[in-house]
């Protein structure tokens, strides 16, 4: 995207939706910032485009983490817990998820609240009514900070009783099935042989982004990330990414402790795997990115769409000199991605790369999902 280019809502036909574009340093900026700069400039037209499509940046983390808590409670039945076990265990994940009022968890319900906020936010917008819409928009981003981070909770709360049930090897099963159908949505298409590198790259760049801003990374969660280029590879840093990494941090937003900590007493990794890099204190809900983006490619198309390189349990000093910061790198020619990311993942880099030299099985229907277009 060329420097310097106004942001814009647009529809992609890689994607098959409508996404932000802007130039590349634009897209690290969070959508609920771009909001907050039309609002106070009196743009309120491109105030109301972003608002609109602020719903659409959550709408995929809210739609996939229903997809995975079912899948993580279908997992636990099929591995061999009973009803009675799965609805305890389930319930006692869910008893610590309640809202800062103290109020039960109910994530179609606070999806409801944050969808009323959007629309109180467009009316004020359309009113062009400045401390209304700033006072409305900051209200909306928690209640969807709220439900992204308890939905994160929810869905870790389970990994680590698949993990304290049936070790490494359960987490590597689940994922499996869990991850399959995103894989199928959105990671298919950065198959070399479907598609030219420079153009999969910039879609994956963007998508990348996007996809974070959803996740409300950054220190005060309001989407912001880095955005490095190099000669050979484009590398995004989060601090932290929102999902994972405030697990093993703790909510600095609401002042609630590690999740490896009391009350929540949920796991990391223990045993080493291919899954967490052979390395202990990896974060469960972590390991999702090197399956989903290392692993998986690897063996589909030989090669990972990004390297990561995730925080280490503990990660708990506030100090911004000491705390870890999560790391992608999405290289420019796949095919120079170093011999070590194949190595920390249990594999070795091949000599040819694109599907049509692997054969790794048939993806599901991605359609299932309810996500919207074609990734």
């Amino acid at each position: 995207m060329a420097t310097g280019e106004k942001t814009r809502i647009e529809f992609s036909e890689m994607l098959g939706r409508r996404v932000r574009i802007g130039d590349w340093q634009d897209q690290t900026i969070g959508t609920y910032v771009k909001i907050a700069e039309a609002i106070r400039e009196g743009d309120w037209d491109h105030a109301a485009d972003l608002a609109d499509y602020f719903v659409d940046e959550a709408n995929v983390c809210f739609t996939l983490y229903r997809q995975w808590v079912n899948d993580l409670r279908g997992f636990l039945a099929d591995a061999g817990m009973d009803a009675e076990e799965l609805a305890a265990v389930d319930a006692d994940v869910q008893s610590k998820l309640t809202t800062p009022e103290g109020n039960p968890w109910n994530a179609h319900r606070h999806w409801d609240s944050f969808r009323t906020h959007q629309r109180n936010l467009l009316k004020h917008i359309s009113r062009a009514e400045t401390d209304e819409a700033l006072a409305t928009l900051d209200v909306m981003k928690d209640v969807g900070r709220q439900t992204h981070d308890r939905d994160v909770d929810h869905t870790y709360g389970l990994m680590s009783a698949i993990q304290d049930n049936h070790g490494a090897q359960g987490i590597a099963d689940m994922y499996e099935r869990v991850l399959l159908p995103l894989f199928s949505w959105r990671y298919q298409k950065f198959d070399i042989d479907s598609h030219p590198w420079d153009e999969a790259l910039e879609t994956l760049l963007t998508v990348s982004c996007e996809a974070m801003r959803g996740h409300l990374v950054g220190p005060e969660r309001t989407g912001d990330m880095e955005l490095i280029e190099e000669e050979d590879r484009w590398v995004i840093r989060f601090d932290p990414c929102g999902s994972g990494q405030r697990i093993i941090r703790g909510d600095w937003e609401e002042d609630t402790p590690a999740r490896i900590e009391p009350p929540y007493n949920w796991a990391v990794s223990e045993e080493p795997a291919s899954w967490n890099h052979y390395t202990k204190g990896i974060c469960l809900y972590c390991a999702h990115c090197i399956v989903l983006n290392e692993e998986m490619p690897m063996d589909r198309f030989g090669y990972p769409t990004r390297v990561i390189d995730p925080p280490v349990y503990p990660d708990t000093d506030r100090d911004p000199a000491v705390r870890q910061k999560c790391q992608w790198t999405m290289y420019k020619d796949p095919t120079t991605v170093p011999e070590e990311a194949y190595e920390r993942v249990g594999r070795k880099k091949p000599r040819v790369f694109g599907s049509s030299h692997f054969d790794a099985g048939e993806l599901p229907d991605a359609g299932a999902l309810g996500l919207p277009g074609i990734g």
